[in-house]
């Protein structure tokens, strides 16, 4: 019996070193975890205050960006009105170029061509002023 009783105790102690060996390794287990734990609420601060910060930061754009679409009508307005203050000018400005081709085409038309022999020689001939 005491052949018996050595044998159940071998396995006893056998047993006993692995429970010990899984508890030790738990116990790195468990710091590996509580790491982790520590690691990941780090992380989770992290997140959350630069998800705050992405999201503040959203807000302010979308607030801008509405700001900016109601002015958008009043500067098209604007400029609609600039353009056409501008086309109706230019169209003056063409108008008048235009008159003024056509009334200078009308006098060189009506006056007689002078022929080559009666022009004067440059000396004898009278200076135009300028006017502007």
């Amino acid at each position: 019996m005491s052949s018996e009783l050595n044998k159940i105790v071998g396995r006893v102690k056998q047993v006993q070193v692995k429970i010990q060996k899984v508890m030790k390794d738990q116990d790195w287990l468990e710091e590996a975890r509580k790491y982790a734990e520590k690691q990941g609420n780090g992380l989770r601060k992290l997140f959350t205050s630069d998800s705050a910060k992405v999201e503040a930061f959203l807000e302010r754009q979308k607030k801008e960006l509405a700001r900016i679409q109601k002015r958008i009508p009043g500067e098209v307005k604007k400029y609609r009105s600039l353009l056409q203050a501008q086309s109706k000018e230019l169209e003056k400005i063409l108008g008048n170029v235009m008159a003024g081709t056509q009334a200078k085409a009308a006098r060189s038309k009506s006056r007689p061509k002078a022929k080559a022999s009666s022009k004067a020689p440059a000396a004898k001939r009278k200076k135009k002023a300028n006017v502007i």
